[in-house]
């Protein structure tokens, strides 16, 4: 019973297909666009790190530092969604 079982089991696993992703013609320029907001986006969010890492040590010494972590908080979700977003890019492209 376990055998006749297990032999379905690797029949069923030979026949489903693996396809390799292929991109459709003349879509080059999407890709192009879909990279350099990317590397915008990143940039940004890398920016928007250093600023608010900043503020952070400035609002140390005025005693408001929420409204620091807040920005960094902010920027490192941003970096965060950017890098999946890259990822999930990736898969499909």
């Amino acid at each position: 019973m376990l055998m006749d079982l297990m032999a379905t089991a690797s029949t069923f696993a030979s026949v489903i297909p693996n396809p390799t992703p292929e991109q459709p013609p003349g879509t080059e320029g999407i890709t192009t666009l879909l990279n350099w907001i990317a590397w915008i986006v990143i940039i940004i969010g890398v920016a928007g790190f250093l600023a608010s890492a900043g503020s952070l040590v400035f609002a140390a010494f005025t005693g408001r530092e929420i409204q620091g972590l807040k920005g960094l908080a902010i920027a490192i979700i941003v970096c965060g969604l950017a890098t999946g977003a890259g990822a999930i890019m990736a898969v499909f492209v």
